[in-house]
């Protein structure tokens, strides 16, 4: 048995460091199903900082009243980035999973950094 993947490795095959403000994607690798889907172009994979992630948070909170998910503040940001080139009669629909209420203590350690 066996699969293929990605994951972020050093240049002696060694699990790299990696960081994330929120845990949930604090980890060096991805399933075999999302390496598959990529490789067949089925899914697009961005990435956003914690710096984007706090800043999408805090607008979602200041717009909308609603405090995600830190996963989720990812994913509001690249919402936010792609309907910035949207036209009015555009659709775009944004699964808001998880509370961020849970997430306070941390938020509030990155914004006073």
């Amino acid at each position: 048995h066996g699969m293929n993947t990605y994951l972020i490795q050093t240049d002696d095959g060694q699990i790299g460091d990696v960081h994330s403000v929120s845990a949930g994607l604090d980890y060096p690798g991805v399933g075999p199903e999302h390496a598959f889907l990529k490789d067949v172009n089925r899914v697009k994979y961005v990435a956003a900082t914690d710096e984007q992630a706090l800043e999408a948070m805090s607008l979602l909170a200041k717009t909308e009243g609603i405090i995600p998910a830190l996963e989720t503040a990812h994913a509001v940001w690249y919402a936010v980035e792609l309907a910035k080139n949207m036209s009015p009669d555009e659709h775009l629909v944004l699964c808001l999973s998880g509370r961020g209420d849970k997430d306070m203590e941390a938020i509030i350690q990155m914004w006073e950094k």
